[in-house]
């Protein structure tokens, strides 16, 4: 398997394999970035038929959202939960901030809960677990757990090597 790269910008990239999703994001999405993602994701949405599964890896960063950047962000995840079969969001900073950041999340989700399952993790290998009977229910095939984490590795090294990088 292989996650093919749909939208590259300087602070994040996702990768689509089948109707699995994954999006990475480091350093600061200002409102402008998230109307081009909605824009992008768009295009993306109306070439895939089908529910997804998406997996969501924020990276560590020193950015910070401003309440406005909070609220529209929110209105972009909103936009698309009806199209999600689960989806999990992997906080990959350590100590007590993310683990609030983990907390907090969590907590919104239990508030204003989505219509498909969904989970907040600490590592990319617990939500690939958790996320897995869903992957394979719209991929159509058992997957082994090694070739999801590689291929999120793969395009985790991709997004890295990247030459323009956002604040933060």
């Amino acid at each position: 398997m292989k996650l093919e790269p749909i939208i590259e910008l300087p602070y994040m990239v996702t990768g689509l394999w089948r109707q699995f999703a994954v999006h990475l994001f480091e350093g600061k999405v200002t409102l402008a970035d998230m109307d081009r993602i909605e824009a992008e994701s768009a295009v993306c949405h109306a070439k895939v038929k089908g529910k997804l599964v998406e997996l969501v890896v924020i990276l560590p960063s020193t950015a910070q959202m401003t309440h406005d950047e909070r609220v529209r962000m929110g209105r972009v995840i909103k936009r698309w939960e009806t199209k999600r079969v689960a989806s999990s969001t992997v906080i990959l900073a350590e100590g007590l901030i993310a683990s609030v950041h983990r907390s907090v999340l969590t907590g919104l989700q239990m508030l204003v809960p989505p219509p498909h399952p969904t989970k907040v993790f600490g590592t990319t290998f617990e939500a690939v677990r958790w996320l897995r009977p869903h992957i394979d229910e719209v991929c159509g095939e058992q997957t082994r757990a090694d070739a999801l984490l590689a291929s999120i590795d793969t395009l985790r090294a991709r997004f890295g090597a990247r030459v323009e990088r956002a604040p933060g």
